[in-house]
């Protein structure tokens, strides 16, 4: 159990470090602005540290339950759904160690102890000076104004029953127009209720007395505060430098509160705020510009964890969960179909890599020689005398290489041999006869390329038998069956291959 709320704090803490920080950044950008907006943003960061996201997220799931907003919008996951996870993680390794709770609880509970009872110390003696001040009438003075006899600084005492507390000695250094600008000082504070904002801020030091970003917030806090008060004495039209004399002698003469939701006057950088206000810079009012990126910031700080509500309701579960099903249907529909159609075309599903093809070199080869059919064997002696003998094959050319060896081939669909004689030519690549495969290409010289057309005759498709295309009487294609002959005569490249056709 303590254990869970260890976790569950851890979330908190680095949730509200996140939050700070982003008001950190903002107040960086408003730095040349009034200071009023930067305490604001310093205010928004401790008060987060009293609210948790996790109430925005019930907020957010009690709303999922009002609002019919549409189902699309509920299975979007916003940044908020894994707050969570860090310290989830980090707890995680320590499940099984002795569990140290019942140890840091003691030391957290001493340690508020220790503070509560310092500032209620502090708080009664404020309130025995105030018991024992003596009221004094000043004129248009909206409050009570009391003057002690303690060395206490000017300040404004209490939330319910405010009272402007002055010390007595002061009274008799300070001028009229002095006394005049330190009581518009604590005005000001009455008017922006600092004494009930600084209030909150301590208690949420002493709930988390053990993290010093929570102290950090508290001086610029009151940082804020008092230089948002000096702006407002300046804009009443106190003389800067009346003011600031002011301020000084309350220095030399006082001390300084001691609990913050008492404000004085002496607070904060005291170097810094004389500068300003003998220079007395105007603060700038916020633009469209950053009135929207504020308007923005609040949007999505609120938002996130509202949304992780509504991703949490059973309505989005129960989308999510639907999401997930149909999508997984999905892949396992498209797995078994790719499968199925594999194991029909017989090929196995396999990421293929991409190569380079080499580039295209072409040597010369021989060409083939035309031989005439020989005559089949006779039967008997008198068939074989009755056989004439064979006619001379016609003497056909070997196509030689060419002088200078490789040469670049040009492609062709059809070679018509025209141009140079000895230039290489390439026909493209043929479908091979009762398959969809292409054969070679088939490169020869162009006056073989002439030859073979002048003769009606073509190289088939796989590159290895001369047939014939359309005879030069009918006009008709016929066939011709081709088959590997005897060596014919050498060339500079080698023996050509002859081939016979009929």
């Amino acid at each position: 159990m303590i254990a869970a709320l260890i976790t569950s704090l851890g979330d908190h803490l680095w949730q509200s470090t996140l939050f700070a920080g982003a008001a950190g950044l903002l107040t960086l950008a408003l730095r040349q602005n009034g200071a009023r907006a930067r305490f604001w943003l310093w205010f928004a960061a401790s008060l987060k540290f009293l609210l948790p996201f996790t109430l925005l997220a019930a907020l957010g799931e009690r709303l999922a339950h009002l609002l019919p907003l549409p189902r699309l919008l509920l299975v979007i996951p916003p940044a908020a759904q894994n707050f969570s996870a860090p310290m989830r993680a980090l707890a995680a390794p320590h499940a099984q160690t002795p569990d140290a709770g019942p140890l840091l609880l003691g030391i957290w509970l001493l340690g508020l102890g220790a503070i509560l009872s310092l500032r209620l110390v502090r708080w009664l003696k404020l309130r025995a000076m105030v018991q024992g001040a003596r009221e004094l009438s000043l004129p248009g003075a909206r409050v009570r104004v009391a003057a002690s006899a303690s060395l206490l600084e000017p300040g404004l005492v209490g939330i319910f029953k405010p009272v402007v507390l002055l010390p007595q000695d002061l009274m008799a250094h300070l001028s009229e127009r002095e006394r005049d600008s330190i009581l518009a000082h604590e005005l000001g504070h009455l008017a922006r209720r600092d004494n009930v904002t600084a209030a909150i801020h301590m208690a949420v030091e002493a709930l988390f007395w053990f993290y010093p970003p929570v102290w950090l917030i508290g001086a610029r806090l009151i940082a804020e505060r008092e230089r948002a008060c000096d702006e407002s004495v300046l804009a009443d039209g106190h003389d800067p430098e009346i003011y600031a004399g002011g301020i000084l002698k309350v220095c030399k003469f006082c001390i300084q509160s001691p609990l913050a939701c008492a404000s004085g006057a002496t607070g904060a950088d005291l170097a810094g705020r004389v500068r300003q206000i003998m220079t007395g810079q105007a603060a700038r009012r916020l633009g469209p510009g950053k009135r929207l990126l504020l308007a923005g910031a609040a949007a999505m700080a609120l938002g996130l964890p509202v949304m992780a509500g509504f991703l949490n309701s059973p309505l989005a579960m129960d989308v999510q969960r639907t999401v997930a099903a149909v999508r997984a249907q999905v892949t396992e529909n498209i797995t078994r179909n790719v499968a199925v159609v594999s194991e029909h075309i017989g090929v196995t599903p396999q990421s293929v890599q991409p190569r380079r093809l080499p580039r295209l070199m072409v040597v010369a080869v021989a060409a083939p020689v035309l031989l005439p059919e020989p005559a089949p064997l006779p039967q008997n002696p008198v068939q074989a005398a009755a056989v004439p003998p064979p006619a001379a094959a016609p003497k056909v050319e070997a196509m030689a290489a060419p002088a200078g060896g490789t040469k670049e081939a040009v492609l062709a669909l059809y070679p018509s041999g025209t141009g140079d004689p000895e230039a290489i030519t390439c026909r493209t690549p043929q479908l091979l006869p009762g398959s969809r495969l292409p054969g070679p290409e088939v490169c020869k010289v162009n006056r073989v390329w002439a030859q073979l057309r002048a003769d009606g005759k073509d190289i088939s498709p796989d590159g290895t038998a001369i047939i014939a295309t359309l005879t030069k009487s009918r006009g008709l294609a016929q066939a011709v069956n081709c088959f590997h002959g005897a060596p014919a005569t050498l060339s500079s490249s080698g023996p050509a291959m002859a081939f016979a056709c009929r």
